[in-house]
């Protein structure tokens, strides 16, 4: 078998294709792990928005604090660790605003051990949310 010229050369080019893909490929599954982790932490921001704009429709109808905050639960069943808050009911004036507000405790599987390796844990954003609406009158 003859040897052509450039044949090293190849060798190291692919040599230096190596290197380059060991130095890319852990930033690119950090992004990747990510985008998974924010997906999974907006899917919870939805649903408890929508559980605290259920409590604050039972608010406004005037039921009391327990149902407010009972719906707010049952309104997403699938979040882990919801703790609804002592809502802020209508007067029976009829003026004012409803409040009800939550949040939930949220995993970050993949996101948190990175950032405990850079010392930045606290950086990363918890589940919360509050549904204010104008009482009737």
């Amino acid at each position: 078998m003859r040897r052509t010229r450039g044949t090293a050369r190849g060798w190291r080019e692919r040599g230096a294709a190596a290197v380059e893909l060991a130095i890319v490929f852990p930033l690119l599954l950090l992004i990747i792990a990510g985008i998974v982790d924010f997906g999974r932490f907006f899917l919870i921001e939805i649903q408890l928005t929508n559980a605290v704009r259920e409590g604050a429709r039972m608010a406004v109808l005037g039921e009391t604090s327990a149902n407010v905050v009972l719906r707010a639960q049952t309104a997403a069943p699938s979040v882990p660790g919801l703790a609804v808050t002592t809502p802020q009911l209508c007067t029976s004036g009829g003026g004012g605003d409803a409040r009800v507000a939550a949040t939930a405790t949220f995993d970050w599987i993949l996101l948190e051990p990175a950032m405990n390796v850079v010392g930045a844990a606290g950086a990363l954003p918890t589940a919360e949310a509050e549904a204010v609406m104008r009482c009737g009158g």
